[in-house]
C-alpha cells in the first residue's frame, strides 16, 4: 500500500530520492545530531547536499563548501530555529506532519507540497522549493560564510535542464543522446531483438540488454552485491520470449514500442537533471539514467521483477548512484582510407612471404567480400566466406586470418580465435554456443556471444579437426546457412563475417590409414601438390580430398569455399620472414623508444639459418622468436648508453663471429 510523505503520495516522488534520503529519515537524523527538536529546511538541505553524487551536492562542491560545515555552524548558532521568527512548527503524530519521529516546520512542509505540484518531485524540484523557505540563521552562514549567490542557486534550479532528444525525425532512437555504456546497451537491445524476430523493441528487451552487456551496470552490482549473473541473465532472458522460436527478422532493426519510448525520455530527463553544473549542451543519457528510468516506469515491469527475484531495490540504486562509474568515451579511431581490392591483395602479398600460390587464391575472395561489402550486397545467405587452409605449423594460416582482418574490416584485431582443442570434449557444445535454461553455460557461449557482440569479422577455427562431432555440426550449419542458434533464445546471423578454418593435420596424423599408397602424411600430400603441375597436381589434389574425407564429413568440407594449402618454408622464404620481423622490431623501437635500428644482409640470412637449423618445426614462428632474442642487447646496450651520459639513438644489428651482435652505429 502507498505511503505519503509530509502529505505527499510517495508515488510522486523520484525512486533515487527516497533511497537517497531513506524516505527523508536522513532529515531528522540532520536535526537530531544539531539537538533541534524539529526538522527544519535547513535539516533537509544539509541531508541532501550529503548524497554523493547528487545536485545539493554538486552545488556545495563548486561553492568549495562542504555540508557538514553548515551543520556545525548551525550547531554553534543553537539551530535555524532560533535565528529567524518563524510560525509554530507543526507538531503532529500523523505521518504527513513528521519525518523519523519528529515534527516538521511549516515551511518544510510547504515546500514538499509546491514540489509535489509540479507532479514529480526529484532533487531539483525539490531543491527549487526548500532554497526560498531557507532559515535566517542557515541563509547568514551560506551568504556570509559561504559567498553563495543564493539567486544564483535558486535561479539554476528553477527550470528542469533541457534533455537530450531521444529520438530522430523518422523516430529511430538517436545515439547521439546516449553515452557510451548506455550506446552499448541498446546496441546489445537491437541485436536481441534481431536473433529473436522481434518488431519492436520493449520494456523487458532493456532490461535484458541492461543484465547481458559484459560489464555493465547490472553484471557489476551483481557481483557487488554477491547475487548470481548468470541467473539473472537466465530469468531477463525468460521475459523476452520464448526461447528457441525466434528468427532473424529481415525487416530492419526493431523500433522502439510506445512504454520503452516513455522510459527512453524519462531516463534524457534523468540525465538532464543529474550532478553537473549547467552544460552548453544536455548531458548524455548513462547506463545508471536507463535503469532509473526502468525503475521509476509506470507499468513497473523491472522493479516487480528485482522485487521477485529478492533483490533489494534501495541497495541496487545505492550502488548505481554512489560506486557505479560510466564508461569513458573512446578516442576517435584513426580513420584510414580502406584499400581498393588491388591495394588489399598488395598488401597481403607483402607480408605473407613464400607463398604466393595462396595469395594468388585469396586474391578472388578478397575482391568479392570487399566489393560486396562496399555495396550493401550479399550473394546468398551464407557467411562472406568460408576457407579451410591447410598446411604444417608455422606456414602463415593464422597470419592469413589477421591479415584479411585488416584488409577487409580495417584492424587485424577484429579477429576472434576459437583454439578448437578447447570444444572437443561432448560437453564443450555448450562453451561453443552455449546451453539451455537451467544448464551451465547459459548465455555464454564464444561463437554466439561474439556474433551477437560483432558479426563483422573474422572468425578463426584453429586446428579445427580437434573439435567434437557436435561442435562440428554446430559449425556445418553456420556454413551451411549463415546463421546458429542460441540456446538462450536469439539466431545468431554470421553474414557478414569470413570464417577460417585452419588445419595442420600433416604435424601430428599419419594418413596411412586414410589413403592406400605411399603417402606418408598431409603435409607430404601438399608438398606434392604444390610441386606438380597439370594432371599431376589434380591427382594429388584428389589424395588429399581422400585425405581429408578421412577426418572430415564430405557434407563439412562441401561447404567450404575453398581448400587453401600452405607449403613449408625453405631458408629464402624464411630470410624474408627475417627481414619483415625486424622491420617490424625497428617501427616499434622507432615509435616507443625514439632509438632506429639498421642490420645487415648477413644478419637476416643469420636469422634465417638458425632457424632453419634449430627450429625447423616452428617455421615463421621460429624466425619471429630468433628476431626477439635481440631486444635484450638492444636495450643493454641503451641503459649502459644512459649510464655512461652517451644516450644511444641508433643501434646496428650484424654477425660476429657466427652470432648476432647489437652495437651503436658510433662504434
Amino acid at each position: 500500500m502507498k505511503t505519503d510523505i509530509l502529505g505527499v503520495p510517495e508515488q510522486v516522488f523520484d525512486s533515487g530520492l527516497l533511497t537517497a534520503t531513506r524516505r527523508f529519515e536522513t532529515a531528522s537524523a540532520v536535526a537530531r545530531e544539531l539537538g533541534a527538536h524539529t526538522v527544519e529546511v535547513a535539516h533537509t538541505l544539509i541531508a541532501l547536499a550529503r548524497i554523493d553524487g547528487g545536485r545539493a551536492a554538486a552545488l556545495f562542491a563548486r561553492q568549495g563548501i562542504p555540508p557538514d560545515v553548515l551543520a556545525a555552524g548551525l550547531l554553534g548558532g543553537g539551530g535555524p530555529a532560533t535565528e529567524r521568527t518563524a510560525p509554530e512548527p507543526i507538531v503532529s503524530e500523523h505521518p504527513a506532519g513528521a519525518l523519523g519521529g519528529l515534527p516538521v516546520s511549516a515551511d518544510l512542509q510547504a515546500g514538499f507540497r509546491a514540489a509535489a505540484d509540479t507532479g514529480y518531485i526529484d532533487e531539483r524540484a525539490l531543491l527549487a522549493e526548500l532554497l526560498p523557505r531557507l532559515e535566517t540563521g542557515a541563509v547568514e552562514l551560506l551568504v556570509g560564510y559561504g559567498r553563495v549567490d543564493l539567486a544564483a542557486w535558486q535561479a539554476e534550479l528553477a527550470e528542469p535542464r533541457p534533455a537530450h532528444e531521444v529520438f530522430r525525425p523518422d523516430g529511430s532512437i538517436d545515439p547521439a543522446a546516449f553515452g557510451p555504456g548506455a550506446r552499448r546497451v541498446l546496441a546489445m537491445m537491437a541485436t536481441e531483438a534481431a536473433g529473436l524476430g522481434h518488431a519492436r523493441c520493449g520494456i523487458a528487451l532493456l532490461l535484458h540488454a541492461l543484465a547481458i552487456t559484459p560489464g555493465g551496470l547490472l553484471e557489476q552490482a551483481f557481483l557487488f552485491l554477491r547475487r548470481d549473473v548468470r541467473a539473472l541473465r537466465e530469468q531477463t532472458s525468460a521475459l523476452t520470449g520464448t526461447p528457441g522460436h525466434g528468427a532473424p527478422t529481415e525487416a530492419g532493426p526493431a523500433g522502439p514500442d510506445e512504454p520503452l519510448r516513455a522510459t527512453l525520455r524519462r531516463a534524457a530527463t534523468f540525465a538532464a537533471n543529474g550532478p553537473e553544473p549547467g552544460p552548453a549542451e544536455p548531458a548524455r543519457i548513462g547506463e545508471r539514467d536507463l535503469l532509473a528510468a526502468l525503475l521509476d516506469t509506470p507499468g513497473g515491469l523491472a522493479a516487480a521483477f528485482f522485487r521477485d527475484i529478492g533483490l533489494d531495490l534501495d541497495r541496487l540504486r545505492r550502488f548505481a548512484d554512489t560506486y557505479y562509474r560510466e564508461p569513458t568515451e573512446p578516442e576517435p579511431a584513426k580513420t584510414a582510407a580502406s584499400p581498393t581490392p588491388e591495394e588489399a591483395v598488395q598488401r597481403v602479398r607483402s607480408r605473407l612471404i613464400g607463398q604466393e600460390r595462396v595469395v594468388e587464391r585469396l586474391a578472388f575472395h578478397i575482391e568479392l567480400i570487399k566489393r560486396s561489402l562496399a555495396r550493401g550486397f550479399r550473394p546468398d545467405d551464407r557467411p562472406r566466406a568460408a576457407l579451410l587452409l591447410c598446411g604444417p605449423s608455422g606456414s602463415g594460416k593464422t597470419m592469413t586470418a589477421r591479415l584479411l582482418a585488416e584488409v577487409v574490416y580495417g584492424s587485424a584485431t577484429d579477429v576472434l580465435v576459437f583454439e578448437m582443442g578447447q570444444f572437443s570434449s561432448r560437453e564443450s557444445i555448450n562453451n561453443f554456443i552455449g546451453a539451455p535454461p537451467g544448464y551451465v553455460g547459459f548465455g555464454e557461449g564464444k561463437l554466439t556471444n561474439g556474433l551477437r557482440d560483432n558479426p563483422r569479422r573474422v572468425f578463426l577455427f584453429d586446428e579445427v579437426e580437434k573439435a567434437d562431432a557436435r561442435v562440428l555440426d554446430a559449425l556445418l550449419r553456420l556454413l551451411d546457412e549463415g546463421r546458429i542458434s542460441d540456446p538462450a533464445g536469439p539466431v545468431r546471423e554470421a553474414h557478414d563475417a569470413v570464417l577460417i578454418l585452419t588445419t595442420n593435420l600433416g604435424a601430428t596424423h599419419s594418413a596411412a590409414d586414410a589413403v592406400e599408397d605411399d603417402v606418408d602424411s598431409v603435409e607430404h600430400l601438399i608438398g606434392s601438390i604444390l610441386a606438380e603441375d597439370g594432371a599431376g597436381h589434380s591427382a594429388a589434389s584428389a589424395r588429399l580430398r581422400r585425405t581429408m574425407e578421412g577426418f572430415f564429413r564430405p557434407e563439412f568440407l562441401n561447404r567450404v569455399d575453398e581448400v587453401i594449402l600452405y607449403s613449408p618454408f625453405g631458408p629464402t622464404e624464411l630470410r624474408g620472414i627475417a627481414e619483415n620481423g625486424l622491420a617490424r622490431l625497428a617501427a616499434r623501437l622507432r615509435e616507443q623508444l625514439g632509438v632506429e635500428l639498421s642490420w645487415t644482409g648477413e644478419a637476416a640470412d643469420h636469422i634465417a639459418t638458425v632457424a632453419w637449423r634449430g627450429r625447423p618445426e616452428e617455421a615463421a614462428r621460429g624466425v619471429n622468436r630468433c628476431v626477439n632474442a635481440v631486444v635484450p642487447g638492444i636495450l643493454r646496450l641503451l641503459d649502459e648508453g644512459d649510464a655512461a651520459g652517451r644516450p644511444v639513438g641508433a643501434v646496428r644489428v650484424r654477425v660476429v663471429a657466427d652470432t648476432l651482435a647489437v652495437g651503436s652505429t658510433d662504434d
